[in-house]
Formats: C-alpha cells, sequence, structure tokens
C-alpha cells in the first residue's frame, strides 16, 4: 500500500517557488442576480437612511448603492478595481 501511495503522489517541481505548489484557496462564488439586488437594495435603504429618507433621491441612492456593490465585487473577483 505505501508503494501505491508513493507511485500517486506527485514530486514536487524543484523550480517552482514553494507558494506555487501549495494548494489555493477556494475562491467565492459569484453572487447571484438575486443576491446581487438584494445587496444593492441594502446599500440603497443605508443611503436613504443616511439622509433621512427625504423623498426625491431615491433613484441616486440605487445607482450610487449598484455602483459601489458591483465594485465591491469586482475587486473579490479580479483583485483590482476595475474589469
Amino acid at each position: 500500500m505505501r508503494q501505491t501511495l508513493a507511485i500517486k503522489a506527485a514530486p514536487m517541481d524543484k523550480d517552482t517557488p514553494a507558494a506555487a505548489n501549495e494548494p489555493q484557496a477556494p475562491r467565492p462564488s459569484m453572487p447571484s442576480a438575486a443576491e446581487l439586488y438584494e445587496m444593492i437594495a441594502e446599500a440603497a435603504y443605508f443611503r436613504a437612511q443616511k439622509r433621512g429618507f427625504t423623498p426625491g433621491a431615491e433613484a441616486e441612492d440605487w445607482l450610487h448603492a449598484e455602483a459601489e456593490v458591483m465594485e465591491r465585487v469586482r475587486k473579490a473577483f479580479t483583485g483590482s478595481p476595475t474589469a
């Protein structure tokens, strides 16, 4: 049995840096459309709350919240602020 395990185990590449040979952390899964909608709605709500729920700026709250959420998602999946 030891011989079988030794055959299955791949040797570490000596030319590759040690960090490259370590297992990669799993990437988070992309949020669904419904999850994105909820995230944007929550961010828009907090923007409206911050301004005292004064009527007339709901669309602006939503657009700013959408941009903020999409930027956070972009950073989480690309590691940079732009796609």
